[in-house]
């Protein structure tokens, strides 16, 4: 069944808005819900923010979505096309359904739930329930409480297990599934990337790795001399070319590591938009990131990647699920010491980062060269 076609004549099980107004790539795997919910006959509705209206926009099974501001200036999507907020609700509400609306809370904060009185008020929106997902809060606080009391920056041998945010969500519409009695089908996610991208963006590089050494919180960033090495690693053992890229905050990052010149390396730090940006990871060879938006992104667009953690841990849930992702974190014992990265090592050494090895993410690298 197919949302973007013959919509007039198609009786959905449900209208269902999923709320996620922040980070980027927390709206990025809000993609994996949105096909799950469209495959099995329901009508998703993306609640997210102005600053991820892109990422929404792409969304391959998502047609309408509603984008929320700070100071609560609403704009109502259908068809990737502003509408007035009268005629959006025109359309959804002619929309034949078994079931009244719903609401899903993948994010559980005051601003998300800021945003769903904003509906009632604006929109007139009532629901017949309210869902959210356990993203295990007291579970991350617990872990970085036990890091906090470290006495030592030991490496431990096993990391906490990993359960995976995806996993949660899904289980999650599972339940909603199950509640109305819908033969749960399963979307093979590899079938096609849940994102679109420009085939045709003109590429500044042919054949290049994408490098992205900024991140939330100073302590989320592997070392940029680490980088700069890692770099001419692969300068020097391969023919790829290297495009770094990043936001406003990160200038200094780019101009770093751009430095000495070199034509095979080009630095679009704060050069490009959200939408070329993904444009940029679509095409890329390999990804290398933080723990930032960027895993997500090759995740979603199934890029090879390094993805370097260090003050935040995998076992928070955050995670790529592309086979072809690896996971690069040292866990000693004073990891995870934050949830988003707003604070100091309390050593004052960052050695969860700086004991990464740029030789070691190239051996891995290799294998898709």
């Amino acid at each position: 069944m197919s949302i973007l076609t013959n919509i007039e004549t198609i009786k959905f099980e449900r209208v269902v808005y999923i709320t996620r107004m922040t980070a980027i790539g927390d709206v990025i795997i809000t993609s994996r819900v949105i096909t799950k919910l469209k495959a099995n006959g329901y009508f998703p509705i993306l609640v997210t923010s102005f600053a991820t209206e892109e990422i929404a926009r792409r969304m391959h099974d998502l047609k309408a979505y509603i984008c929320i501001d700070k100071d609560n200036d609403i704009k109502c999507y259908y068809d990737s096309k502003i509408l007035i907020k009268e005629h959006f609700c025109q359309k959804i509400n002619s929309l034949k359904t078994y079931k009244d609306r719903i609401i899903i809370d993948l994010q559980r904060t005051r601003r998300s739930k800021r945003a769903k009185k904003l509906l009632k008020k604006e929109l007139h929106l009532f629901f017949e329930n309210s869902l959210f997902v356990n993203k295990r809060t007291l579970f991350r606080l617990f872990l970085i409480m036990l890091a906090y009391f470290s006495f030592g920056q030991k490496r431990r041998d096993k990391i906490k297990e990993i359960v995976r945010i995806h996993d949660l969500q899904d289980n999650l519409v599972d339940q909603i599934l199950k509640y109305d009695k819908v033969n749960i089908k399963q979307p093979n996610y590899d079938d096609y990337s849940l994102l679109s991208f420009n085939k045709d963006y003109h590429l500044p590089l042919k054949n290049y790795i994408c490098i992205f050494p900024g991140a939330s919180g100073f302590i989320k960033m592997w070392p940029k001399e680490n980088f700069r090495e890692l770099i001419q690693l692969i300068l020097i053992n391969s023919n790829n070319n290297i495009i770094i890229c990043g936001s406003k905050s990160e200038e200094f990052l780019g101009e770093y590591l751009a430095y000495p010149k070199n034509k095979r390396v080009l630095n679009l730090v704060n050069k490009t938009s959200l939408g070329e940006t993904l444009d940029l990871i679509s095409h890329a060879n390999y990804i290398i990131s933080n723990d930032s938006f960027a895993g997500h992104a090759a995740d979603i667009y199934k890029k090879p990647a390094s993805v370097i953690f260090g003050a935040t841990s995998p076992s928070f849930g955050f995670v790529p699920i592309f086979r072809n992702i690896t996971l690069e974190y040292e866990n000693i014992a004073c990891s995870p010491c934050t949830r988003h990265g707003q604070s100091d090592c309390h050593f004052k050494n960052l050695k969860c980062l700086k004991d990464i090895s740029p030789i070691s993410i190239l051996q891995k690298m290799k294998n898709f060269f």
